[in-house]
């Protein structure tokens, strides 16, 4: 049993409520109680448990449409349906929803126990002042959102799996590749990073073939190998990328491995960990990118929020930063230069955030950063982050013309109506973006 874990019970019999807290409270678990839905949702939001244990029938809010809320916020999280009112049908449903396990009142105290230790099991602290939670010390975060992605981290590193970070720039998306390596078996393990936009595609390409003495899977070999930009990969890197992956699904497949021809030689042992600044459907829609290749990396897509939605944050990353960029000027932020902070867009996210305060560190002369100084940087910083115009219109012009051939599934005639152009001069745009109609009729048709 993990002693102390989180539990919040809800149900809208007090009595009821209070028995089975005091049962799991002196089984050494921390529980929260909760009388209605509703109020199990706000103690939810202020503290996220490990697991939940919710009576079905409750009013206003029952035990299902709880877990509906609940899974849309924290997938990972199992949830207990607990009712006097247990019937088969409504067993059946609980568990097709993906409900954890089903008890029915009166229940054995001993069997709620053991079923709650089976799902702790499942949902492991990530709290970062665990001592065991070390591998998530440069992701600081009180984000709901957050803390569920830090739960599929763990499960991604134990498992070993194949993963896509989705993550705009600056986000954090190696730190999250990191923490990976780190919570699992590989993190004693070489780990090598590739960013694929730093390479000519016949480098890539010689880099991702298997048959290569130098590859990379080799130089990773036992542990991570992270690929920044996975989406600059030419059509034959993702060839080679894809044949590596796709034999270590059929070695870890019982079925894959009786319907397929035996292997020459045992797969790979490297875990891949790609990363894309967004999804990667645009270029799966314009034939840029394999979908097998597709489908094997986003079985488990890990994404990340921008940090303008997780603005609770900041003050905690703030913070964070200011103590190891001069920690000899023991610098604080005004309460004006955090609200400051707070009313930023911060289109870089935290890797924008993390300059900002670099930059006024320097120039600050007093421990306490003043917020006239503190929104000027961050003014430039806006400034410096925005496109050039032509550069701005270049990529709003693509994406109109990818939008518009998958709505007329690669139709050059059709779409060339919707956009009020000629044909001829339809097809100009076309090539000067590098866009081919046929990938789309294929995709669409």
């Amino acid at each position: 049993m993990a002693l102390g874990a989180q539990i919040l019970v809800v149900d809208d019999d007090l009595d009821m409520l209070h028995l089975i807290g005091l049962r799991l409270t002196a089984a050494g678990y921390q529980v929260s109680e909760a009388s209605s839905g509703e109020a199990a949702l706000l103690s939810f939001y202020r503290n996220r448990p490990q697991m939940v244990l919710t009576d079905l029938r409750m009013e206003k809010m029952d035990g299902l449409a709880l877990f509906d809320r609940l899974q849309a916020e924290a997938p990972t999280m199992p949830v207990i349906v607990l009712t006097a009112h247990g019937t088969i049908p409504d067993a059946v449903m609980a568990t097709q929803k993906g409900v954890f396990s089903f008890l029915t009142k009166p229940f054995d105290g001993q069997e709620l126990l053991r079923r709650v230790a089976d799902a702790i099991r499942l949902s492991p602290s990530v709290d970062a002042k665990n001592g065991s939670a070390h591998w998530r010390n440069e992701l600081i975060t009180t984000n709901v959102r957050m803390e569920e992605l830090l739960r599929q981290v763990l499960r991604v590193s134990a498992e070993s799996q194949t993963s896509l970070i989705v993550g705009p720039s600056g986000s954090g998306k190696e730190n999250l590749a990191q923490a990976i390596r780190k919570a699992g078996p590989r993190a004693e393990q070489p780990y090598v990073c590739i960013s694929c936009t730093d390479y000519p595609a016949n480098a890539l390409e010689d880099m991702l073939s298997a048959g290569n003495p130098d590859n990379v899977y080799a130089q990773a070999a036992g542990g991570i190998l992270f690929l920044q930009g996975v989406s600059a990969l030419s059509l034959i890197a993702q060839a080679r990328l894809f044949s590596v992956l796709f034999a270590q699904a059929q070695a870890r497949d019982p079925l894959q491995r009786l319907n397929s021809a035996p292997q020459k030689s045992a797969p790979l042992d490297v875990q891949v960990i790609a990363a894309s600044p967004r999804p990667l459907d645009a270029e799966l829609a314009e034939g840029c990118f394999r979908s097998d290749l597709f489908y094997l990396l986003s079985r488990t897509t890990l994404i990340i929020p921008p940090l303008s939605e997780r603005s609770e944050d900041i003050p905690l990353l703030a913070n964070y930063f200011l103590t190891r960029i001069r920690p000899e000027k023991s610098l604080t932020l005004s309460p004006e230069s955090l609200s400051a902070l707070h009313e930023g867009r911060w289109p870089g996210n935290i890797r924008q955030l993390k300059n900002v305060l670099e930059r006024v560190a320097e120039l600050s002369l007093t421990p306490v950063i003043p917020e006239s100084a503190l929104r000027r940087i961050m003014r430039e910083s806006e400034e410096d982050s925005l496109a050039a115009f032509d550069d701005a219109r270049r990529e709003f012009e693509r994406d109109y013309l990818v939008r518009l051939l998958q709505a007329t599934a690669g139709n050059v005639s059709q779409a060339a109506r919707v956009a009020q152009r000629n044909r001829t001069e339809f097809y100009k745009l076309l090539a000067r973006h590098g866009l081919d109609p046929i990938n789309f009729k294929q995709k669409f048709r």
